[in-house]
């Protein structure tokens, strides 16, 4: 199901779907109230939603459809980089910024109807609202994939990110450790933004976890005596943004 209200997208979107995905049944509605009634009638498994909608945000449906019990696969789409965006990022839910490629819709569909197997999305969706509703940066969830399950894990409890090979394992409270089968430069992009700062090329740490920086050895001592290599390129970095803290 495709819920847009804006014709020329909506448009190109079902051109795209009917181009790519022969097989696919599409319906389209222009407001949440006609989706809504259809949902009912057609029961689709892939929604394509635009956020900002005549008669409300698409969020309010699909909080509806998650009280329900939905487990299909959403896609966003949307015409601005907005604070929901983070939340999407955090929540593994797929998103295409407008305008956007073919190319992109046909990617996030063909993960879609891969995904639809592993019934993954009310895991997804339960993050997503959660983070949705939190102001604060690190009060927020992530879901992280690992080879055998979803994890979800507060932000707050990430103290680093260690590269290995195309892996990367994250360092957690109290010892604990994730590893996940996607290269570093993947959360760098994500985590960047909210007090994640790159300090080696192996290494992403959660500056809020710092507790002291060794200058003669460079390290960095984080919480739970984690110690964390700073690379000599990083080192005036590390020192301009703990100082900056100071100050604030």
């Amino acid at each position: 199901m495709l819920l847009e209200d804006d014709e020329m997208s909506a448009k190109m979107i079902v051109d795209i779907i009917h181009g790519s995905f022969h097989d696919l049944k599409l319906t389209v509605s222009t407001d949440i109230e006609e989706a809504r009634w259809k949902f009912r009638q057609q029961n689709p498994q892939i929604l394509i939603l635009d956020i900002n909608l005549p008669d409300g945000l698409s969020f309010d449906w699909l909080a509806e459809l998650y009280q329900q019990g939905f487990d299909g696969h959403i896609v966003f789409t949307t015409a601005y980089a907005d604070y929901a965006i983070q939340a999407f990022k955090f929540s593994a839910l797929d998103f295409i910024l407008k305008p956007f490629m073919p190319e992109e819709l046909i990617a996030a569909l063909h993960k879609g109807l891969k995904a639809l197997d592993d019934r993954k999305t009310r895991m997804q969706l339960e993050t997503f609202f959660y983070n949705y509703k939190q102001e604060r940066i690190l009060d927020k969830k992530i879901i992280l994939k690992t080879l055998e399950e979803i994890q979800v894990v507060f932000v707050k409890d990430i103290l680093a990110i260690e590269a290995d090979n195309t892996y990367s394992k994250f360092h957690l409270k109290e010892g604990a450790s994730v590893f996940v089968s996607q290269p570093l430069k993947e959360f760098d992009k994500q985590l960047s933004a909210v007090g994640f700062l790159r300090v080696h090329q192996s290494y992403l740490v959660n500056m809020s976890a710092v507790k002291s920086f060794k200058k003669k050895s460079n390290l960095l001592v984080l919480e739970d005596k984690l110690d964390i290599p700073v690379a000599l390129s990083k080192r005036g970095l590390v020192i301009d943004y703990l100082n900056n803290l100071s100050w604030k």
